[in-house]
C-alpha cells in the first residue's frame, strides 16, 4: 500500500452527528449498498491472501466514483 499524506491539523475524522451532518445525508441509491459491500469484500480478500491492496483500492475508487 502507498503512504497517504497526513490530514490537516484541524481535520476531525470523527465529526459530531449534528443537524449539519444529517442535512447533507442522503439515503442509499438502489444497489449502492451491494456495490459497497462487494468492493469491501474484494479488498478484504486481497488482504487475507497477502496481495497488494493498491490494485483493489484503485478498482474501488473507479466503482465508487462511477456511481456519483
Amino acid at each position: 500500500m502507498t503512504a497517504r499524506p497526513k490530514p490537516p491539523e484541524n481535520y476531525d475524522d470523527n465529526p459530531p452527528l449534528d443537524t449539519d451532518f444529517f442535512a447533507r445525508a442522503r439515503p442509499a441509491a438502489p444497489g449502492e449498498a451491494a456495490r459497497l459491500r462487494a468492493v469491501l469484500k474484494r479488498i478484504v480478500k486481497a488482504h487475507e491472501e497477502g496481495r497488494s491492496l493498491d490494485e483493489e483500492i484503485a478498482k474501488a475508487r473507479e466503482t465508487l466514483t462511477a456511481v456519483e
